[in-house]
């Protein structure tokens, strides 16, 4: 018995002692040092516990005074109660503190709109002193904070804090719940001295109010730093709203922006993230390390290489909204921080083993950088005249502490600063800072919105600082939207980059926000001008090894291109540029010092300008536009494998030694080149671009030594201007010319076809290339008369108009000149004379159609008639003229009677709508619309038929040409009236029995357009002014008719033709006649069209005279008319064909009778 009770008294004394449990609402501090009946005891407030400490001012929840710990799976509340701590932890103790449930420390209190402003006013919070976790300051607290999953730590009020580490800790922090506190000076999460351990942040943390800040370490740790959740902080009451709005939404009813939001929602914030102490294992934040997952990576579910843990990894996010950094790294006064390798320690969040624990360690990683970003450190201005910084990382204010980042930095992720109306900064490294490198595959950018002229900077390496390699697979940028910001991607100030390598995008770029470029502004990418020891940039693909695109090839496609966008700047030392891929757009400035320029199979558009006294440029299978400046500098210039080079070439000196091989070299106007030695191989082109109107009175290239240009070299002289004589251009001046003028070729396909071109060697004192420019004649342009007759008027415009003579010069084929020469001129044929009286005949056809229906059905008077017409006529020209086509529809009537003892007299009215186009290329066509009214009569003198008509119409004419000449467009149009004259008379009879008949006849027609003068209107010149001008025609046709008339009825009398009368009971029978119209018709005189015309303007007139012929024709048509004694219709179909000209009519006719 007694060893049994031995045995029971040792157990019990070796178990731990159970925890002081508070499971209900208690509003009862308690302290861990006489937690248990006045003795020392573990705390824990179970799930259904509550300590609620309102109206207790001063007081606090739980205070851990022993080395005990103290658990909150519960809730510790107060509300409107100040000076009040949920778990304060003295010093010098020993406890874990595990928080799980919920601390709320709040108050009754909402803004509201005092002011009718439509938003709310006030403070965020107006109690104060509010604490969820205080750790005191003083000594060392020896074990773990955890803020659990799930946890919630919630504060409102001034001067407050979510959790406060004042003390040195040994042991981790671990915060995988949520800390909110909202108030002016609000503090997130504070380390205030060392931590002996690790520390994690996997729940958001959020300070919000005036100088907030939500994570701050002011002391070293001692293991790795990870934040793997959102942290943020602002001053601003929202962080959606803003003041600004972009310049193309501002209107007359756009707020005043004093007026979109009060002062008290635009105070400002501290740091989101503050660090003023070493880090022993450097800071992650995390994220997924690749950003591509192959099909075989998904399929392989052994986890052996880092990306394999990316489902383990979450991301990291710090935001910044307001004028204070994203993320601070600073040193203190007389302190060395350091922020050594990142070590990475991968917990198994995603529970791999299914065995419920999610904080145990799958693996760790050590990485050679201290700071290494895969998630996203943000900072927002928001507002007007914020600035924005993302990471700024800088030695202290007085200059006496020093920030170290062994192995330097590494982002994957996203550094990006973002103002309005204000600077902003992407990566600050400031003085007293050594970084080593910076390794970059993600993002770094600043943008900002400007009206004026602000500063976007993307990595600014100020004076003191030291970074001396940077590498960039992803974008380094900056950008202003606003073309008076100051934009520049990289900055180096302090003289210690030396390399800059780049596979993806480094770009400072202007965009424009609505308003004009007033050219104020700057757009940088690399700025190396202040440092003086020399720097090399070089880029090139990266080699591809994954299929991104899923295209099923690993190509060039899976991979960026690489890119600089905006101006290189280099200093005074010794520097290099070699693009060895991809693009620059930008210019190039080289210092004092020595500079080495390669590009190979990229493209670059900017200008180069060299500042030293030695050089080297190679460009080899690389296209280039823009202009080169190389001073004074002697050294090398070599254009080589199918190079496409244009842009100025300027020296001052005769430096240099140039080599162009199998490329092709575009010399602008300004070119003034001066060279030691000159040789020109494998088949090269140099193409010379030439300003007539300003020429040159030096040669292009000037050699001191010898130049050689292979006997395969083509010289392609381009015109940019244009004047009216002939002009000889230099292009090559050496000591000695080696040139074999027979064999060398020249290209006139960019010559314009109005000038002859030729080379011409010379020797004097110098040996000389030149060109020889002589400006056609008419005959040698193969003008017509008309086009021979405006070629001095032409010419006048396009010396007097520098756009449009510039325009000339890019004719360069016959084809090209001869089209846009057609279109300066107006129309200069007889197309409306032909076309108007097609109309005419076609109106005079329709009365003819109705007068014979008549006389076949025995009818007289009372007759009303209507025909529509479809007129076509059709010209082929001549090498003299251009011909022309045209179309159009037309409507006559008429009403006729039998009076006076004439068979009928009648009256007509003619409508037309139509339009002609001369076959000169392009657009050119005049539109027609006529109203006429005539008289005609009709008399049968025993077997012949006399017919005569006369008409009279007013006519409108309009015209329209486009003229488009390459970079030069006018349309041109003009309108005018005009008034035509048509006659007619006819004689005919009629032979033969029965249904079918022959009828001849003969007739005499007379045609008259008279055009008023006129003057065009244009959108861009070459309108002209046109007299007035009057054509007329009389021609003479014979023809005959084969007829067929069928008339109802069995009676025989009451078929065929009938001259006599029939009765009333026989006109209602129906009728049918069919005919065949054969004939000729002959011109017997005309007045062709014939104008003076010139520009507006200008001086010189010309005459335009129509060429072509009215030749005789023959004449055909079909028709059918059918009907009784109360309707009658008619189909037909008439030709007029000659050798070059056809005229051809469609129309229907109605008769009624009544």
């Amino acid at each position: 018995m007694t060893r049994g009770l031995i045995i029971t008294l040792l157990m019990s004394t070796a178990l731990p002692a159970w925890a002081v449990e508070i499971d209900d609402s208690t509003t009862t501090p308690v302290q861990t040092s006489t937690a248990n009946n006045g003795s020392a005891d573990d705390v824990e407030v179970t799930e259904d516990g509550e300590i609620d400490l309102t109206e207790q001012p001063g007081t606090t929840a739980i205070t851990v005074d022993s080395n005990n710990s103290v658990t909150n799976e519960g809730e510790i509340v107060a509300e409107d109660t100040d000076n009040v701590t949920a778990i304060a932890v003295q010093a010098d103790v020993t406890a874990d503190i595990t928080h799980i449930g919920s601390i709320d420390l709040y108050e009754d209190y909402d803004r509201e709109d005092e002011d009718d402003d439509d938003d709310d006013d006030g403070p965020l919070a107006v109690g104060s002193n509010r604490i969820g976790i205080n750790v005191a300051s003083g000594g060392t607290v020896t074990g773990d904070i955890l803020l659990d999953y799930g946890s919630i730590l919630y504060i409102e009020g001034n001067d407050s804090a979510g959790v406060i580490v004042g003390s040195s800790l040994a042991g981790d922090y671990t915060q995988q719940g949520t800390i909110s506190v909202f108030g002016d000076n609000a503090r997130g999460l504070a380390f205030e001295d060392d931590v002996d351990g690790d520390v994690l942040i996997s729940g958001t943390i959020t300070a919000q109010g005036q100088n907030a800040s939500a994570l701050e370490f002011e002391g070293d740790v001692s293991g790795n730093v990870t934040i793997e959740s959102t942290i943020s902080s602002t001053g601003f009451t929202s962080t959606s709203a803003t003041n600004y709005v972009a310049p193309i939404y501002v209107d007359d009813d756009t707020e005043a922006v004093e007026d979109r939001l009060d002062e008290d929602d635009l105070y400002d914030n501290a740091t989101a993230v503050r660090i003023t102490g070493s880090l022993g294992h450097g800071l992650l934040i995390n994220g997924a390390v690749d950003d591509f997952t192959s099909e075989e990576d998904e399929d392989d579910e052994t986890k052996d290489a880092i990306d394999d843990f990316d489902e383990n990894r979450t991301a990291g996010r710090i935001y910044s909204y307001g004028s204070a950094p994203a993320l601070s790294i600073q040193a203190d006064s007389d302190e060395a921080l350091v922020l050594s390798g990142v070590v990475e320690t991968v917990r198994d969040t995603t529970d791999d083993d299914d065995d419920d624990d999610l904080d145990e360690i799958l693996v760790t990683f050590s990485y050679d950088q201290g700071l290494i970003n895969r998630g996203t450190i943000y900072a927002t201005g928001q507002n007007i005249g914020f600035d924005a910084t993302a990471l700024s990382i800088d030695g202290s204010n007085d200059e006496t502490g020093t920030v170290s980042i062994e192995g330097g930095i590494l982002n994957t992720g996203s550094i990006q600063a973002t103002a309005y109306e204000a600077s902003s900064t992407a990566l600050l490294l400031g003085s007293g800072t050594s970084i080593g490198s910076l390794e970059n595959s993600g993002s770094i950018s600043s943008t900002i919105y400007t009206l004026t002229n602000d500063v976007a900077n993307g990595l600014v390496i100020s004076d003191g600082s030291e970074l001396e390699t940077i590498v960039n697979s992803g974008t380094i940028s900056a950008s202003s939207n606003g073309y008076g910001g100051q934009v520049t991607a990289i900055l180096d100030e302090s003289d210690t980059l030396r390399s800059i390598t780049n596979t993806g995008v480094i770009s400072g770029i202007l965009i424009s926000d609505g308003r004009e470029d007033d050219e104020t502004g700057s757009q940088i990418a690399i700025d190396l001008s202040s440092p003086n020891g020399g720097a090399t940039i070089r880029q090139y693909q990266e080699t591809p090894t994954e299929d991104v695109n899923g295209d099923d090839e690993i190509d060039e496609d899976d991979v960026t291109e690489p890119t600089i966008y905006g101006d290189v700047l280099f200093g005074s030392g010794d520097d290099v540029l070699e693009i060895l891929d991809g693009g620059v757009a930008g210019d190039i400035y080289f210092g004092e010092g020595s500079a080495n320029f390669v590009l190979s199979n990229s493209e670059f558009v900017g200008d180069t300008y060299f500042d030293g006294t030695t050089l080297s440029l190679s460009i080899e299978n690389s296209e280039v536009e823009g202009d080169v400046d190389f001073g004074t500098a002697s050294g090398t210039l070599n254009f080589l494998s199918s190079t496409l080079f244009s842009g100025n070439l300027t020296t001052r000196a005769y430096g240099l030694n140039a080599s162009i091989s199998e490329s092709e070299i575009i010399l602008l106007e300004d070119t003034s080149l001066s060279l030691a030695t000159l040789a020109v191989t494998g088949s090269s082109i140099l193409d010379f671009e030439i300003d007539p109107q300003n020429l040159k009175t030096t040669p292009f290239i000037s050699v001191s030594g010898t130049a050689s240009i292979g006997s395969d070299t083509t010289i392609r002289p381009t015109l940019t201007s244009f004047i009216d004589d002939d002009f000889q251009v230099d292009l090559i001046e050496a000591g000695f010319l080696s040139f074999d003028e027979e064999s060398a070729e020249l290209a006139t396909d960019n010559v314009p076809w109005i000038y002859n071109v030729s080379l011409q060697t010379e020797s004097s004192e110098t040996d000389m290339l030149s060109l020889d420019f002589k400006l056609k004649s008419a005959e040698e342009l193969q003008l017509d008369s008309n086009q021979s007759n405006a070629l001095g008027a032409v010419l006048e415009v396009a010396m007097d108009d520098d756009d449009f003579g510039s325009a000339v010069t890019q004719l360069y084929t016959e084809h090209n000149f001869q089209e846009a020469y057609n279109l300066l001129l107006p129309q200069r044929t007889d197309a409306a004379t032909r076309y108007l009286e097609s109309q005419s005949n076609a109106a005079f056809g329709a009365l003819s159609d109705h007068l014979e229906f008549a006389r076949a059905s025995s009818e007289s008077g009372n007759g009303a008639w209507v025909q529509e017409t479809y007129s076509h006529v059709s010209y082929d020209g001549s090498n003299d003229g251009p011909g022309y086509d045209g179309r159009g529809l037309g409507l006559a009537l008429g009403y006729d009677h039998s009076i006076f003892g004439i068979d009928a007299i009648g009256i007509m009215g003619t409508m037309t709508d139509g339009k002609f186009e001369e076959k000169t290329g392009g657009s050119n066509p005049v539109t027609m619309k006529s109203l006429g009214i005539g008289l005609y009569a009709t008399e049968q003198l025993g077997p012949i038929n006399l017919q005569a008509v006369g008409q009279i119409a007013k006519v409108d004419h309009s015209s329209y040409r486009e003229i488009n000449l390459e970079d030069y467009t006018s349309e041109v149009s003009g309108t005018w009236d005009g008034q035509t004259l048509a006659a007619s008379a006819v004689a005919s009879t009629e032979f033969g029995a029965g249904p079918f008949r022959i009828s001849p006849s003969i007739g005499l027609d007379y045609f008259k357009l008279d055009q008023d003068s006129y003057s065009e209107t244009a959108s861009n010149g070459l309108n002209l002014w046109i007299s007035d001008a009057t054509t007329d025609k009389v021609t003479a046709d014979a023809g005959l008719s084969f007829v067929y008339v069928w008339r109802g009825g069995g009676d025989p009398n009451r078929t065929g033709p009938a001259y006599s009368s029939y009765t009333k009971s026989n006109r209602d029978r129906p009728l049918v006649r069919a005919g065949l119209d054969i004939g000729y018709r002959s011109t017997l005189s005309t007045t062709p069209y014939e104008v003076e015309a010139g520009f507006v303007g200008y001086e010189q007139s010309f005459a335009l005279k129509a060429t072509e012929e009215f030749s005789d024709a023959a004449t055909l048509g079909l028709s059918l008319l059918a009907g009784s004694d109360l309707l009658k219709i008619r189909f037909g179909i008439d030709g007029e064909l000659s050798t070059d000209a056809t005229a051809v009519t469609a129309n229907a006719a109605v008769k009624l009778r009544f």
